[in-house]
Parts: C-alpha cells; sequence; structure tokens
C-alpha cells in the first residue's frame, strides 16, 4: 500500500510530461507551418470603387498610377494615392507604394510597353512630408518589361531607385515582373538596384481536374531569383470576381463572366498554398481590393479563403 501513492505520482508525472511534449510538437509544428504563410499585400487602386480600407490581417498596397508623359493631368488619381498613403502611416502601419508611370490619353499604352521611366520630383516631396526616412514603406514598380529588356532603360531604372533610396533611407524596395520578363534582366535590375524584395506576377495559370496551379517556367524563374539571395515578391495573383472560369485569360476584364463567386475563392486557395509549400514567399500581392472586375471587396468567399490563409 506505501507505493500507492508513489506510483500514482509517478503515473501522474508521466502523463503531464506526455501531454508537455504533445503540446510543445503541435506548437512547434504550428510554428513551422505558420512561417510558410507569405504575408498578403491588398492592392487598392484609385480607379475602383467601395471601401478603400483593406482589413486588418493585410497590408495595404496602394496604387500611385498617373500620366507618365503629363503627370498633372492625374492629379485626382496621384491626390487620392497620396491621401490614402497617409492615413496608414498616421496609423503605422506598413505600406507598399506601386509607381504606376502609364499613358492614359489619347489611347492607353500600359508600362510594359514604354521604354522610360519618371517620378514627378513633387510626388518624392509629398511622400517625404510624411515620413522623411520612409521607414515602414515599401517603393517600387512593377511590370516594366520592355524597360528592364533594355540595357540602357534599366541602367536608368536602377539610377531611379538609388535616388529614391537617398530620400527614404530606411525603406524597403521591390520589382516584380510580368510573366515574359527574363529573369536574368529581372536579376540584373535587382543586384543593380540592391533591392529589398524581387519577383514576378501571375496572370497565367493551369487548370487539371478542378485544380489551378501555376506554371513551371513561372516558378522556376521565381527559384532563380530566390536561389541569388534575394526575398521573393509574388507581386499579383487575381481572378475575376464571381466567375466560374477565371482562371482562363484572368487578367482580360472584357470576357462574359461565367456567374460563381465560390470558384475564384476555391482557385485562390489553391494558389496560394501551392506558393506557399514550393516557394515560400515573403509577400504575395492581391490583386485587387476595390477593382471593378477583380474586387475582392465584392466577394465575400473571396475575403474570407484569404483572411483564412493568413491564419495558416
Amino acid at each position: 500500500m506505501s507505493k500507492s501513492p508513489v506510483l500514482a505520482i509517478v503515473l501522474a508525472l508521466s502523463v503531464v510530461i506526455l501531454i508537455t511534449l504533445v503540446l510543445t510538437i503541435l506548437l512547434m509544428h504550428h510554428s513551422t507551418a505558420s512561417t510558410s504563410e507569405a504575408k498578403l499585400i491588398m492592392w487598392i487602386v484609385p480607379w475602383g470603387a467601395g471601401n478603400y480600407t483593406v482589413p486588418s490581417w493585410a497590408i495595404p498596397g496602394v496604387v500611385l498610377a498617373y500620366q507618365c508623359n503629363d503627370p498633372s493631368a492625374s492629379m485626382p488619381w496621384i491626390n487620392w494615392a497620396l491621401y490614402t498613403i497617409q492615413q496608414y502611416v498616421n496609423e503605422d502601419k506598413p505600406v507598399f507604394i506601386n509607381i504606376f508611370c502609364e499613358i492614359y490619353q489619347p489611347s492607353y499604352r500600359w508600362r510594359g510597353t514604354l521604354d522610360y521611366i519618371n517620378v514627378p520630383q513633387f510626388i518624392i516631396e509629398d511622400l517625404k512630408k510624411m515620413d522623411p526616412s520612409g521607414k515602414g514603406l515599401y517603393i517600387g514598380f512593377s511590370e516594366e518589361a520592355t524597360c528592364v529588356a533594355n540595357a540602357t532603360c534599366r541602367g536608368n531604372m536602377i539610377k531611379i531607385y538609388n535616388e529614391l533610396r537617398g530620400e527614404f533611407p530606411e525603406a524597403g524596395f521591390f520589382y516584380y515582373a510580368s510573366d515574359g520578363e527574363n529573369a536574368n534582366d529581372v536579376l540584373a535590375l535587382a543586384k543593380g538596384a540592391n533591392l529589398t524584395l524581387v519577383g514576378y506576377d501571375i496572370w497565367d495559370y493551369r487548370y487539371v481536374n478542378g485544380v489551378v496551379t501555376v506554371p513551371e517556367y513561372l516558378i522556376n524563374n521565381l527559384n532563380t531569383l530566390k536561389s541569388s539571395g534575394f526575398s521573393i515578391i509574388v507581386g499579383e495573383v487575381g481572378f475575376r470576381y464571381c466567375d466560374e472560369r477565371a482562371y482562363v485569360d484572368p487578367a482580360n476584364w472584357n470576357v462574359k463572366f461565367n456567374w460563381n463567386c465560390t470558384a475564384p475563392a476555391v482557385y485562390m486557395s489553391q494558389v496560394l498554398g501551392e506558393l506557399s509549400s514550393s516557394l515560400h514567399p515573403t509577400f504575395i500581392g492581391v490583386w485587387a481590393w476595390n477593382d471593378n472586375t477583380f474586387g475582392v471587396l465584392f466577394n465575400p468567399y473571396l475575403i474570407s479563403a484569404l483572411e483564412n490563409y493568413t491564419k495558416g
């Protein structure tokens, strides 16, 4: 009888130790799983509609778009972008600033076709008024395919990045390419500009038996950048909202929708899961919070899918 209390204590301690070990393993597993989830950037666009405030589980990304050959013609968009950036700076939140130097009039010319870039001095001055150090800001360009492919224009881009770094010494700097850009050209830009983040957007998908995946060539390009020591940003993933065939030519906003609001949420979850498991990017940008064609804001199923992803 005198041994029973001792045995009971030993058994009790064994149970406590076992439970502790199990909990430790589970917590370690959860911690490991969580680190594989990228932080989501929700791109907000000046031509969109609805509420410009992104959820607390996402990082705001503001599209700063202007007429490249006549910035003053785009003042409503510029003022909106600067105001939106200011609100998030006031809240001490990180903000991504995506500089869209395009031509909108008399006919639209995508920035990927332009062989020059400029950033108006007044925009730089207004950003400096918000925070002279640039702390918490991530500033960059995207999809500048023609410029990045040309050594002279790419050199000018590097010069602009270096000038911006001089103005905002504590900011981060990024570039993400469109899917057709040569990885070696993108890498040359990233090294020359000493970028914080570099990557690609993803507007090309494969669909087999209900599963949407990222093409191998894009994964390979992203791994080329990662293997060179850069932190990876997948600049844009996106699907037309409430379109059952949103993976088909997904950047095309002129197609007729096959109405199904759950489908893009399923596709988004599949793609985010694949990117996290195969690539482990630091950031993934979602296109777009308030765009009329791709708007996450207008699809509660998509919002839920994205929020669930951030929970790991």
